[in-house]
C-alpha cells in the first residue's frame, strides 16, 4: 500500500511539473481611454499642420503610413514628407480646421479608426473647401501611430444648384 502512495504521489509530481501554468488573464483595456488618446493625438496633429511644424506630424506617422487625398496614393513616410514640403512651398498657409466626430477602438487596444470632418480656406482666393476623413491608428511599441490617413473633399452646390 505504501508503496502504491508513494507511486502516485511521484505520479502527481511528475504531472504537476509537465502542465504548464495557466495564461495570465489578458490586460483590461480602458477603450474610453484609448479613444480620449486619439482625440488628443488628433488635435495635436491638426495644430503641428497649422504651424506646418513636419516633424511633429512626422513623429504620429509609422514608416509604412499610407495617405490618399486628391486622388494620389502615397505609401511610407518618405513619399508623405516629401509631397507635403512640395505642397507647403507651392501653396501659402490658409486656414484648416478638423473635427473628429468618431472614433472607434478595437477590443485588443492596438488599432483604432477615427472619422471627422475638416474645412480649408484657400489664402489666396478665400476659396473654402470641406471634406471628411478617416484615420487608421495602431499601437507601435505602445504609442498610437498613423497607419492610413484617407480623405475626401465634398461636392458643395453653388447658389445656382450646379455642383462645385
Amino acid at each position: 500500500m505504501l508503496a502504491r502512495c508513494g507511486t502516485a504521489v511521484v505520479l502527481m509530481v511528475v504531472l504537476a511539473a509537465c502542465c504548464p501554468e495557466p495564461p495570465p488573464p489578458a490586460p483590461v483595456i480602458d477603450l474610453a481611454a484609448e479613444e480620449q488618446a486619439i482625440r488628443a493625438l488628433s488635435a495635436g496633429w491638426l495644430e503641428a499642420a497649422k504651424a506646418r511644424d513636419g516633424a511633429a506630424i512626422d513623429a504620429l506617422m509609422r514608416s509604412d503610413a499610407t495617405t490618399i487625398f486628391d486622388g494620389q496614393v502615397l505609401v511610407g513616410l518618405p513619399a508623405i514628407q516629401a509631397n507635403r514640403e512640395k505642397e507647403w512651398a507651392e501653396a501659402p498657409m490658409g486656414a484648416l480646421e478638423w473635427t473628429t466626430t468618431g472614433v472607434v477602438v478595437a477590443a485588443s487596444g492596438d488599432l483604432a479608426v477615427e472619422r471627422g470632418s475638416w474645412t480649408e480656406t484657400e489664402a489666396d482666393d478665400g476659396e473654402v473647401e470641406t471634406g471628411e476623413y478617416v484615420t487608421v491608428w495602431s499601437k507601435v511599441d505602445g504609442q498610437w501611430k498613423v497607419l492610413i490617413d484617407a480623405g475626401t473633399e465634398l461636392e458643395n452646390e453653388d447658389e445656382t444648384g450646379d455642383v462645385d
